[in-house]
Order: C-alpha cells, then structure tokens, then sequence
C-alpha cells in the first residue's frame, strides 16, 4: 500500500489570516503567464 506525506495546506499562517499552498500556486502561475505575455509583445515580430 501506497503511504501519501502528510503536509499542511497552510503554507503561512499570520493571526487570523492563511495563506494556502494553492494561493500561492495560482500566484506563480499568474506572474509567469504575465511575465510571458509581455516578454513575448516586446519581441514579436
């Protein structure tokens, strides 16, 4: 049988606000679709 880590979803936990691994997750995909976009409306041909 198969044994899955068993980690905490909250990456960062200050008082009353979580931040969650999948925030922080969608943070970097949005950054590097941004980063992407315009990387590629400078140079395009």
């Amino acid at each position: 049988m198969l044994t899955y880590p068993q980690f905490d979803p909250v990456a960062i936990s200050l008082g009353p606000l979580s931040i969650h691994w999948y925030g922080i997750m969608y943070i970097v995909a949005f950054g590097g679709a941004w980063f992407l976009a315009s990387y590629r409306a400078r140079h395009s041909a």
